[in-house]
């Protein structure tokens, strides 16, 4: 993607009860105020620890793939508010994030007027869609997004550390912190070819529907040939993605392989497995991951190509689902639907399904032995 420019939409006035305030493109001058919302937010819990540097702000905003906008007081010129876009993915899709509004200023609608503007900007730069994605501890962010008109799609389980504080709302947070997944289109979509199982059409075909863009269902087929696959690790997260580029006849025996090596060096505490849905031998492959002990999270869009994937995800059981909050209707049949099929996965799931395989498979996909 090209550098971003230079905000077309100088600013959004806004009226509230202490005053007036400003929503507009960030500016480095800005960026200890960011930082200082984050603080009051997380205090010091939020694992990309570069927010709370104010140069390292500066640099992110500078980067060319990152939209940043302050909500700024009239009256004191303090920096109240922030919210971003980043352009991570490979095709015109922006993560809208980082939301933050301090703790005098809220209830304003600040952080919805944040994510309208940045949305107009992310038009103006080329983007097709945003996603976000929302912790489950509480509703609010929740609730935010669906202001925003985004809807669910997707319940990513454990994705961020259980390390986190959330200072204005719920406190520490007990156990690792579970995402909704919301998609938005800003231009009209067009239908989506799909290959799913059938267990999970008709799931799949409601998010669709709500997400407003419609879907057509391919019957099964076999694979062919080589597959490819990327796995990618995140140290700050305790995460793993493994990630199918293209299906092939080994597909379920690399993934299950994959698996195995991450499990056996311990390294994520939360494993997520991207499907391509337009490709034939979805419905198969996912069938076989399942058996491995993955399970339903949704759709998101992919980060290697362009178009939605299917998730799933491997998660160990002792994470309590009745912690999670789901905002919306559509939210909470989406956590009704994971919890259903995390339990009906691990209860067919073979008993050695966590033990550790000795062999370990290349980004290509081939199995390869290890000493």
């Amino acid at each position: 993607m090209d550098r971003i420019k230079q905000s077309h939409i100088p600013h959004i006035p806004i009226s509230g009860p202490t005053g007036t305030y400003t929503v507009r493109r960030f500016q480095p001058r800005d960026a200890l105020g960011v930082t200082e919302c984050l603080r009051e937010t997380y205090g010091d819990s939020y694992p990309v620890t570069g927010l709370y540097d104010p140069r390292l702000v500066v640099e992110q905003n500078m980067s060319g793939r990152h939209l940043g906008a302050v909500a700024v007081s009239d009256r004191t010129g303090e920096v109240v508010g922030h919210c971003s876009v980043q352009c991570r993915f490979p095709w015109p899709v922006g993560e809208c994030g980082q939301i933050m509004v301090k703790r005098g200023h809220q209830g304003r609608s600040l952080a919805v007027r944040m994510g309208q503007f940045l949305e107009q900007e992310a038009l103006g730069i080329g983007l097709r869609c945003l996603v976000t994605y929302e912790v489950t501890s509480h509703k609010a962010t929740q609730l935010i997004a669906h202001r925003a008109k985004f809807r669910p799609c997707g319940l990513i389980l454990g994705a961020m550390p259980a390390t986190l504080d959330f200072r204005n709302m719920t406190g520490a947070v007990s156990q690792r912190e579970s995402c909704m997944v919301s998609m938005k289109y800003l231009l009209p979509p067009q239908p989506a070819t799909v290959h799913v199982p059938a267990h999970h059409q008709d799931m799949i075909a409601r998010i669709f529907a709500g997400l407003g863009k419609p879907v057509v269902f391919q019957n099964p087929s076999s694979v062919a040939g080589p597959g490819e696959i990327l796995v990618r690790e995140s140290q700050t997260w305790e995460t793993a993605d493994i990630v199918v580029r293209r299906f092939g006849e080994n597909s379920p025996r690399a993934i299950r392989v994959h698996l195995q090596d991450l499990l056996a060096r311990g390294i994520a505490e939360a494993i997520y497995l991207e499907l391509p849905l337009d490709q034939g031998g979805g419905d198969v492959v996912c069938r076989e991951a399942e058996e491995a002990g993955f399970f339903f999270a949704g759709l998101g869009p992919s980060s290697t190509t362009e178009g939605e994937v299917l998730i799933l995800q491997y998660m160990k059981p002792e994470l309590d689902l009745s912690w999670l909050r789901g905002g919306t209707p559509m939210g909470r049949e989406i956590l009704r639907y994971v919890t259903w099929e995390q339990e009906r996965v691990f209860a067919k799931c073979p008993s050695d399904a966590n033990e550790p395989d000795t062999t370990i498979v290349n980004a290509g996909g081939e199995p390869r032995s290890t000493e």
